[in-house]
């Protein structure tokens, strides 16, 4: 399988659209065997690199666009800190629109590079961000809360991914005109990496075989056999 997409050179190539398109594509391609335990866990062992390759793929395009945020944030070292802070106030406008597309995967993404270390500890940077930007922020941060197992992005996850538009705007004015503004109704893309934990630990835990019992001459003898 070819390279994902490249992520865009910089922050105003980025839009909520070109970004859904890419993670979109990708999660259409993934193979549901690809995202078993017993396949996924494999991945790092030698001679295992060829697993997964549609699994491999939507990993790969979502370091893509964490690392482009990174870069665009961290890339021009002569750039102010009230410069860089519009840089940062237009990602968190890129999660938020991503959030409304329903694409957790890339709102995760992007939600990770600015809370990665590079970035969380510009102190004037972020003094200079809009209190709007960061209330989205902080509002869009909760989602992906370790808390309870991430039971927030998940419940979010199953209301969500089915219906026509997300459930959550944060701004009512936007909210109003959204109906209008979809000509296409967007799937849901989720963030598979919670998943694919799930799945590791459910293969790790449970055992290949089970110990049955199967009866001859009115005996019943203990046998092994595959679990289905």
């Amino acid at each position: 399988m070819g390279r994902p997409p490249l992520p865009p050179t910089s922050a105003e190539e980025a839009s909520p659209a070109s970004v859904l398109s890419r993670h979109l594509e990708l999660f259409k391609k993934v193979v549901p065997y690809h995202c078993l335990g017993s396949i996924w866990s494999q991945r790092d062992k030698r001679g295992k690199e060829h697993l997964a390759p549609t699994v491999r793929a939507t990993v790969a395009q979502f370091n893509s666009v964490a690392n482009c945020v990174i870069t665009t944030c961290l890339g021009d070292r002569s750039v102010t800190a009230r410069a860089r802070a519009r840089v940062l106030e237009h990602w968190i406008e890129v999660a938020r629109e991503c959030r409304v597309l329903k694409n957790f995967s890339s709102l995760y993404a992007i939600l990770s590079a600015l809370q990665s270390n590079s970035i969380h500890r510009l102190k004037k940077t972020w003094e200079e961000v809009s209190r709007d930007s960061l209330r989205i922020f902080q509002k869009l941060s909760e989602i992906f809360s370790d808390e309870n197992n991430y039971s927030l992005s998940r419940e979010l996850l199953i209301k969500e991914g089915t219906s026509k538009f997300a459930t959550l705007e944060m701004n009512p004015k936007r909210a109003q005109r959204r109906p209008k503004e979809v000509g296409v109704i967007q799937g849901t893309v989720p963030y598979l990496g919670t998943f694919l934990t799930d799945l590791v630990m459910l293969d790790t835990a449970m055992k290949d075989y089970l110990y049955v019992s199967e009866p001859r001459a009115g005996v019943g003898v203990g046998v092994l056999s595959p679990e289905l």
